[in-house]
């Protein structure tokens, strides 16, 4: 499966929960020449077992019985969510399968949540995805947002499965998106700075230099990259 053709460039947004993300989608899905494809949150919401649970639920309230199933389930839904032709210039994703191996999956590893046979599929799964399906992006946007302020936003949107998810779990996850980025050589990495509310025009000027930099030798799609 090609995800992409020679042309298209395929970008990432990556951050904590309530970092921002959302939003910034929002907002690049103005400009017609952009695609977004979303994290597939409500796949999760609605796949329920007897007693009316939701996934995402039911791996919040019981992470070691659910956190194997969630994961794999998330890597299966984020594989569909972006297995359709890529139609305009510049597509960009909420999270990726690396999100899971070395944010998600390595909290719920790492804090026993998966035992030691999970974990070797859980690796096992993510290596043919990789393998199998996934170049690298054309580069990474990471919104670099404090713990207090994801929980404080967190609790804004007001999600009732995340009710019960505490700051301790967003530092956590903190800890590991810096580790990935600070690590990461693969692709570019734009890191933006979003503990101030309302500052989307100034994003935005940053992504729009970040891909016209990156594309600079790609058939002139930097003229994408304007008139928001």
């Amino acid at each position: 499966m090609n995800l992409t053709n020679n042309h298209n460039k395929w970008y990432l947004v990556e951050g904590n929960i309530g970092s921002g993300k959302t939003t910034l989608l929002e907002k690049l899905n103005q400009n017609e020449n952009f695609e977004v494809i979303r994290e597939p949150v409500n796949l999760w919401l609605n796949i329920k077992g007897s007693d009316g649970k939701n996934l995402l639920q039911e791996f919040y309230e019981e992470p070691v019985r659910y956190s194997y199933l969630f994961q794999t389930m998330v890597f299966k839904t984020r594989l569909e969510s972006i297995d359709t032709p890529q139609i305009k210039p510049i597509r960009f994703s909420e999270r990726s399968i690396w999100t899971d191996r070395y944010v998600f999956g390595k909290s719920c590893i790492n804090s026993n949540k998966m035992n030691v046979l999970e974990t070797n599929c859980y690796h096992f799964w993510f290596d043919w995805l990789e393998q199998k399906f996934f170049k690298k992006p054309d580069g990474i946007i990471y919104l670099r947002t404090s713990p207090e302020k994801c929980f404080e936003r967190m609790h804004v949107r007001g999600r009732n499965e995340e009710n019960g998810v505490p700051l301790e779990y967003l530092q956590e996850l903190h800890n590991y998106h810096e580790e990935w980025f600070n690590n990461w050589k693969e692709t570019p990495v734009l890191v933006i700075n979003n503990n101030l509310d309302n500052k989307w025009d100034d994003m935005l000027d940053q992504v729009n230099n970040f891909i016209s930099n990156s594309n600079s030798n790609s058939n002139n799609l930097s003229n994408f990259c304007v008139n928001y």
